[in-house]
């Protein structure tokens, strides 16, 4: 599942890639987006309207979750970290590319930082809260201007 898959450009290529992809976001409009776009090149996924941190899914339904720039837009980081663990499978991965605050603290940084939350995102360290929601650490690294980008990648247990 990609969590907020905007105009459907990562989605485009996961479609190519599984046999089963779904599409969730709290827009109904960027859904559309995704639509459009798979539908121009002849591809289908199911797109799924609804906040992440209620998702209307079972529990253990997912192999994998994604996301691209959309965690920090979600107000209630841990509630939504606790369903994107209850959803994945026990061995099910977890990977978030999202803006972040350097960890050298250098001064550009920061303020991209700071300018990300004057848009409304919220600055907070993802993978202390994907281990406190279960999820053992499997990679975080920091990158792009400043270091102000994170991948941090989880794994929910295989005993869970």
């Amino acid at each position: 599942m990609e969590i907020g898959p905007g105009p459907g450009v990562l989605h485009e290529q996961l479609v190519d890639r599984y046999a089963l992809v779904v599409g969730f976001d709290l827009s109904r409009g960027m859904l559309g987006k995704t639509q459009e776009r798979l539908s121009q090149m002849g591809k289908f996924a199911r797109l799924v309207q609804g906040d992440a941190i209620r998702l209307p899914f079972a529990t253990a339904c997912f192999n994998a979750l994604t996301m691209t720039f959309v965690f920090s837009a979600i107000p209630d980081g841990p509630t939504a970290m606790s369903e994107f663990y209850r959803v994945l499978r026990p061995g099910g991965v977890l990977a978030l590319v999202d803006a972040g605050e350097p960890d050298s603290k250098n001064r550009p940084g920061m303020w991209l930082a700071r300018a990300w939350e004057l848009f409304g995102d919220f600055m907070r360290e993802e993978a202390a809260l994907m281990q406190a929601a279960g999820f053992a650490m499997r990679k975080r690294k920091q990158f792009g201007a400043f270091d102000s980008i994170r991948l941090v990648v989880g794994q929910k247990p295989l005993d869970d």
